[in-house]
């Protein structure tokens, strides 16, 4: 019998519009801000490698960045799969770690579904492992294996906050530029 396929599902409401937590998540280059700098130094994006302008399907990046608990540092090759403005952006991972003397190979497929929730949205994110090849220690061994996925998710929720707050405070700066500019049409309109 085959094991279920080990899954992470996160989900958060947000301050900001679909629209604006799409164009984020769209916008690689932001992957390494809330991916990156603001994420646990144990985890992080150290580099990203992307093409600029709103990812679409078939766009294709490279990353890498630390483990925890390891020497090791993984480099991943994504493909952008699904990218449905406002509701749904999707990439598939060819992931490796590597030490000095193994590699781990794995593929993730990374979905994040937006939906509106009042003024603001709604995400969810799903983290599903595809296949793995010679898996570290800590994933190769039953209970460990659940136990590493279970931290995963906490380091991954770091980050899937990060995204949040950052697309609610772009949503917020878009609301005053909206708020000035109004101002300044009303005042043309009087004067």
């Amino acid at each position: 019998m085959e094991q279920p396929r080990p899954r992470v599902r996160l989900q958060q409401t947000c301050a900001a519009r679909p629209e604006v937590v799409y164009d984020v998540l769209s916008d690689l280059r932001t992957h390494l801000e809330w991916g990156g700098a603001k994420q646990s130094s144990v985890f992080r994006l150290k580099a990203l490698t992307a093409p600029s302008g709103p990812a679409t399907v078939g766009t294709a990046f490279s990353s890498s960045g630390t483990i925890p608990m390891s020497g090791r540092h993984w480099e991943d090759r994504s493909t952008v799969t699904v990218a449905i403005r406002p509701s749904v952006f999707e990439f598939a991972t060819e992931a490796r770690a590597r030490d000095a003397r193994r590699e781990m190979a794995a593929q993730y497929v990374h979905r994040y579904e937006i939906a509106p929730d009042g003024a603001g949205s709604r995400v969810t994110y799903t983290l599903t492992e595809e296949r793995v090849a010679d898996p570290m220690l800590r994933f190769a061994i039953p209970g460990m294996r659940e136990m590493s996925w279970r931290m995963a998710a906490f380091t991954l929720a770091r980050g899937f906050r990060n995204l949040l707050t950052l697309a609610a405070a772009r949503s917020a700066a878009e609301g005053k530029r909206d708020a000035v500019a109004g101002v300044r049409t009303q005042y043309r309109k009087e004067a």
